[in-house]
């Protein structure tokens, strides 16, 4: 069963994304934090498939979480955020993010991206 961990600071988000695997995804297994820190540690030790990850959290900006993960992880990332600027997702690459992903995000999508970055279609 595919593991994935949600990095957001929104209570609404992490809600939404739950329920669009409960309904299109039913076997995965979502995690959560609000804290960048914390999904740094979760990453490291939750044997995690995936990882869908805000930019904006309140201890840690998202592309430090990234950086962090990528020192000691290649997990897919996918970046979920509301910053659409080009710089960011520029950054997003060049950090070695697997994906980027504008809110309001379309739930469909999300999953065929979620799946295609772990190998499952």
């Amino acid at each position: 069963m595919p593991k994935i961990l949600i990095v957001e600071d929104d209570a609404e988000i992490v809600n939404s994304i739950s329920l669009a695997f409960q309904y299109y995804w039913p076997e995965v297994e979502l995690i959560s934090t609000h804290l960048g820190k914390q999904g740094v540690k979760m990453a490291r030790v939750g044997n995690i498939d995936a990882v869908i990850l805000d930019l904006g959290l309140p201890d840690i900006t998202g592309f430090e979480v990234l950086k962090k993960i990528r020192e000691f992880s290649s997990v897919p990332v996918i970046i979920l955020t509301v910053r659409t600027h080009e710089d960011d997702v520029i950054r997003a690459i060049e950090e070695k993010a697997n994906g980027f992903i504008a809110k309001p995000f379309r739930q469909l999508e999300l999953m065929k991206r979620v799946k295609a970055v772990i190998g499952t279609g």
